[in-house]
């Protein structure tokens, strides 16, 4: 199998090289790359269709849009892990003109000034073929990258994920844009992480987080290999550290979760913030993140991606 290699375009923009067969991962595509890719990364860390607190259903909404009034092609690569089974998932494709998901090269370019919706992107995926359909039962998490051929200015192309769950007859979610992949990307992210389900009065809220190894190297290259991330909490009362460090083993381009922070960390009693250091400590990819506040009562998140913490 051949993999994609990587070079810089400009400052704001990932030039992604890719031939048969390539992916961000090293192991096997779901589907082989016919044409390359080269232009404006942008990275979507998490997506994915996952079974939530009581088996509550939550699913990725996907808009990817050309900003630009030049028509491009637009290719993704999608790697992610089966819940269920831990098996490695690896496609690529193209969105077409008509906004569907095709094979990479096949079905025209995006138009100019224009937006592909996809109301489940898992789903869109296994209508497409290009993944199966008990994926939708097992679920999955990962992240995607987009690659806006041709294009080298921060901006020409974006994409955005909403992840959405049915509750009291209507829809609750969070939302993350994507990010533009640029010269020397972080190996260390850190975010703030509240848990005040103690406290007498005022939101009851949780933390979750979830780590993303880009796949990619400072320099834009491809990274080879697993990436070990080392996370520690730092008490917002002392800046002192706090709780039990821990490590996390990510393969390139996948997405880990880390549910309930502060009790992950084991933060003392009486500390509801923490401040999360997470750094690359072996490997050579760069890592992102992302930090999420959960209301304990109503279900509804907010998401913010982490800051880049290697200063």
């Amino acid at each position: 199998m051949n993999r994609k290699t990587i070079r810089l375009a400009a400052v704001l923009g990932l030039a992604v090289s890719a031939s048969a067969g390539a992916a961000r991962a090293s192991g096997p595509r779901a589907e082989a790359v016919a044409a390359s890719s080269c232009g404006l990364g942008v990275n979507l860390s998490v997506v994915g269709r996952l079974i939530g607190a009581a088996d509550t259903l939550y699913t990725s909404t996907v808009d990817v849009s050309n900003n630009a009034a030049t028509d491009t092609q637009v290719d993704f690569y999608l790697d992610g892990k089966n819940q269920a089974t831990s098996e490695s998932i690896h496609v690529a494709g193209s969105v077409s003109t008509a906004g569907d998901l095709v094979a990479v090269g096949t079905g025209g370019a995006m138009r100019g000034r224009s937006n592909a919706h996809f109301d489940d992107f898992i789903d869109s995926l296994v209508q497409s073929g290009m993944l199966p359909a008990s994926i939708e039962a097992d679920g999955i998490l990962g992240s995607v990258m987009f690659v806006f051929n041709g294009f080298d200015k921060s901006g020409e192309g974006s994409a955005f994920v909403r992840f959405f769950s049915a509750y009291g007859g209507g829809t609750i979610g969070q939302a993350l844009r994507g990010h533009e992949i640029s010269a020397n990307e972080p190996r260390a992210v850190m975010a703030a992480f509240r848990d005040s389900r103690a406290q007498s009065s005022g939101p009851r809220l949780y933390a979750n987080m979830f780590i993303n190894n880009t796949g990619l190297t400072s320099s834009g290259q491809l990274s080879a290999g697993d990436t070990t991330v080392h996370c520690q909490a730092y008490a917002n009362s002392t800046g002192q550290p706090v709780g039990t460090p821990f490590d996390l083993v990510i393969s390139p381009g996948q997405t880990v979760s880390i549910s309930d922070v502060l009790r992950k960390v084991a933060a003392p009693p009486g500390e509801d913030t923490v401040l999360v250091y997470a750094t690359a400590t072996s490997g050579s990819a760069t890592i992102a993140g992302v930090a999420v506040e959960i209301d304990d009562t109503t279900k509804d998140g907010s998401v913010v991606e982490m800051n880049r913490a290697d200063f």
